[in-house]
């Protein structure tokens, strides 16, 4: 019967656990890019690129029209554009396949910050995030 290395697999754990609990640290930080200003409700126009929204920093201003997204992958991976509250709730989840595209609407949203990001595994930590802010 083969003797079982409990030290080392002990080790081998704890190595897995640090590497888990440091890597997230080493992603880079998404940086808000320069700010897009609609001063009007028009269908807001989104790129998404390889581990990146372009424009990733949306300001606009409340109206009681709802809101249009003009959602274009082009990149030649799977996307998608999920938009939260500030309670983490979900109001858009979009998938994109490469060189998609689709419009989303949604009802007007109360003034606020939401954020939007990409739920594939690992892009959002990879930099496919953003923010979208509503003002009054």
């Amino acid at each position: 019967m083969r003797q079982v290395n409990r030290k080392g697999e002990i080790q081998i754990f704890v190595l897995i656990l640090l590497i888990i609990l440091i890597l997230p640290g080493c992603a880079p930080r998404v940086i808000p890019g320069p700010v897009y200003f609609y001063p009007k409700v028009e269908p807001i126009d989104i790129e998404l690129k390889s581990f990146s929204f372009q424009p990733n920093h949306i300001a606009i201003l409340k109206d009681h029209s709802p809101f249009i997204f003009r959602l274009k992958n082009t990149a030649s991976i799977k996307h998608n554009f999920t938009l939260i509250d500030s309670q983490n709730k979900i109001l858009i989840n979009a998938d994109l396949m490469p060189n998609e595209s689709t419009i989303v609407n949604i009802n007007p949203l109360e003034s606020g910050n939401y954020r939007f990001y990409c739920n594939r595994f690992l892009h959002r930590s990879g930099g496919m995030e953003g923010m979208f802010m509503v003002a009054d």
